[in-house]
């Protein structure tokens, strides 16, 4: 009967670390959804004839802030496992020195483009999106799953 109740909590502390596996990968999900959106902004506002500065400051600020908060949203047990869908390819974890170096790349590319969100000069901004937006693709390449 011991065991039996071993075994229960064991399979107790799995379901658990599961359920918060489960949350996890949703938070960040949805986190790279609004980093994603607040990208389209500015390339959006960067296409018009008049970007729209305020907007363009607004979505730098939220990109800075995302770019913060990215290694929170990789922990440990959140990765491909059996019940959660993800597009975070284990070499996050595997490669834990490369996936660090592809995200501080990131943090200085959007910390570089929230210096120029309010400046109004448009190449200086174009030439911003397209640096940071390398650093995006680089880590997408390397960490995350392609779709088709």
């Amino acid at each position: 009967m011991r065991y039996l109740g071993i075994g229960l909590v064991a399979a107790g502390y799995m379901a658990l670390a599961q359920a918060q596996s489960v949350d996890i990968v949703d938070t960040r999900q949805k986190a790279l959804k609004a980093l994603g959106a607040s990208f389209k902004t500015i390339r959006d506002e960067l296409r018009g004839d008049s970007p729209d500065a305020a907007r363009i400051k607004t979505a730098a600020t939220d990109i800075t802030s995302a770019a913060a908060e990215i290694g929170k949203w990789f922990p440990a047990g959140s990765g491909p496992a059996p019940g959660l869908k993800t597009d975070a390819r284990p070499q996050i974890w595997t490669d834990a020195a490369g996936f660090a170096s592809a995200r501080e790349a990131f943090i200085r590319e959007a910390n570089k483009w929230a210096q120029l969100g309010a400046n109004g000069d448009r190449v200086k901004w174009q030439e911003a999106a397209a640096s940071l937006g390398q650093t995006c693709k680089g880590c997408h390449d390397k960490f995350r799953v392609k779709r088709e």
